[in-house]
């Protein structure tokens, strides 16, 4: 018996060893997450985007302390949104909530990582068409969040990007409007010009959001000649993307046509 005693204590050892060493997340696995979330994105199909967000859900499961997938599972909440407030509002309340929750965990595993912080104010700046009586509530706490997340990493052009969109849609009276969105939108394409990261499980998506969306506030503007011009470089980086190819491109033609004809 005295003879076990020692055995048991290294099988012991080697358990909690193997425990608290948890692997990583399948590199190859993320990697296809990512890639259908693109996909689906870029063909504004909502299922794909739901099948992503699961594929990321599961990975969370074989990794619960990776703080990036967290993240990506409100990045993919974040996405899936917009698209269901019109088909599914039910769902679409429950995603951004779960969204919320994704990117709460992201911060408590990683306090540091400001793609969590900015994408948890991006979803509580979706979950107001559910609840607008909490704007006066969430509006300052998502102001904080933005400004801490820039002040974490303010080269990050995700955080920059998330702060122009809430600017943008801000109403003027309180710092918002297109005018004072279009620097950050700018600044946010200009970081989006650096090298990406050579990591293959990096927080890397929105190159073409921050052209497409300094498109629309192009259009805001009446500046439909640059807002085409921010339309194609979308084009030029997501040549897939659907929403600019057929909706947005289109509209601003059209009204770029139309002010040539005055």
């Amino acid at each position: 018996m005295r003879r076990l005693i020692p055995m048991l204590g290294l099988v012991t050892s080697i358990a909690l060893s193997a425990h608290a060493a948890e692997p990583p997340a399948s590199t190859p696995a993320l990697t296809a997450a990512k890639q259908q979330l693109q996909a689906g994105v870029s063909a504004s199909q909502i299922d794909a985007i739901l099948q992503a967000r699961a594929a990321f859900a599961a990975l969370q499961q074989q990794a619960p302390k990776d703080a990036r997938i967290a993240c990506w599972i409100a990045v993919a909440s974040w996405r899936a949104v917009p698209m269901l407030q019109t088909s599914d509002p039910a769902q679409a309340k429950r995603v951004c909530k779960d969204g919320i929750a994704a990117a709460d965990r992201a911060i408590t595993l990683d306090p540091r990582l400001a793609d969590a912080v900015a994408i948890k104010a991006g979803l509580q700046g979706l979950s107001l068409s559910f609840n607008p009586s909490m704007a006066m509530t969430l509006g300052p706490e998502m102001e904080e969040s933005y400004g801490r997340a820039e002040g974490m990493d303010a080269t990050n052009p995700r955080v920059w990007l998330l702060k122009a969109m809430n600017t943008m849609h801000k109403p003027e009276f309180v710092g918002g409007g297109p005018k004072r969105a279009m620097p950050q939108f700018e600044r946010a394409i200009a970081l989006f010009a650096a090298p990406p990261s050579a990591d293959p499980d990096a927080l890397d998506w929105g190159r073409a959001d921050a052209e497409l969306w300094a498109g629309r506030c192009r259009l805001k503007l009446g500046e439909p000649q640059l807002a085409k011009a921010h339309y194609e470089r979308a084009l030029a980086i997501d040549p897939d993307n659907v929403w600019v190819s057929k909706v947005l491109l289109p509209a601003a033609e059209k009204e770029r046509a139309g002010k040539a004809a005055k």
